[in-house]
């Protein structure tokens, strides 16, 4: 009988410390993720959010639009395709207004022996899906560049421009009678706003097409 409440006394007298020890090891565990996460937000606050952007920074935002513009060209490719399943069609539409600051951002597209630039909002975009009337049928996105660098239009946001290659409908026609292909612009701008991690809500630059108004 002794035996057992010894037995029984070592178990509970285990129990009880081990009980402690997973609540010290929860405790250190919470305590390295809050070190993370202050970590995480020093970085992102060093990085993304001081008051004025020096000139590495604007030449990464001016990459990182590059990157953004060549997304929008894949979604858009995606929404046009009649054969990719709607519920992919639907998300490429709603990547593709992310990709812009508003809808009313305007792609421009100069033609060859056209007096005038032809214009198209995103939201004509949007709305046409496949049947788009884009005055271009392929823009060329891996040749995209920048052609107005990043310059400081208010307290809170740089503006540049896009350059990018397209062809019409008849490409591969148009190619092999050596004619100029099309030439598009897009604004890009570079704009400080409220983004939330986590708990916090810090005020960080971030890089959209088109333009602010």
């Amino acid at each position: 009988m002794k035996r057992i409440l010894s037995i029984l006394v070592f178990i509970l007298m285990y129990l009880l410390f081990s009980a402690k020890s997973c609540d010290n090891m929860e405790q250190d565990d919470a305590a390295r993720d809050q070190a993370r996460i202050t970590s995480a937000q020093d970085s992102i606050k060093s990085t993304f959010t001081p008051d004025t952007l020096n000139g590495v920074s604007l030449r990464a935002f001016e990459a990182a639009a590059r990157i953004r513009f060549c997304d929008f060209s894949d979604y858009l490719s995606i929404l046009r395709d009649t054969t990719t399943a709607r519920p992919f069609r639907e998300k490429a539409r709603e990547m593709i207004r992310g990709c812009f600051y508003t809808g009313k951002s305007v792609l421009r597209v100069k033609i060859p022996g056209r007096s005038r630039d032809m214009e198209v909002s995103v939201n004509q975009l949007l709305m046409a899906g496949n049947e788009c009337s884009f005055p271009c049928g392929r823009m060329i996105a891996d040749s995209v560049k920048v052609i107005k660098t990043l310059e400081r239009a208010d307290d809170s946001s740089y503006t540049g421009t896009l350059g990018y290659p397209c062809f019409s409908s008849g490409g591969k026609d148009i190619i092999k009678l050596k004619m100029v292909p099309g030439h598009g612009t897009v604004g890009f701008l570079v704009i400080k706003h409220e983004k939330t991690f986590g708990k916090d809500t810090l005020r960080v630059w971030d890089v959209f097409l088109g333009d602010s108004e």
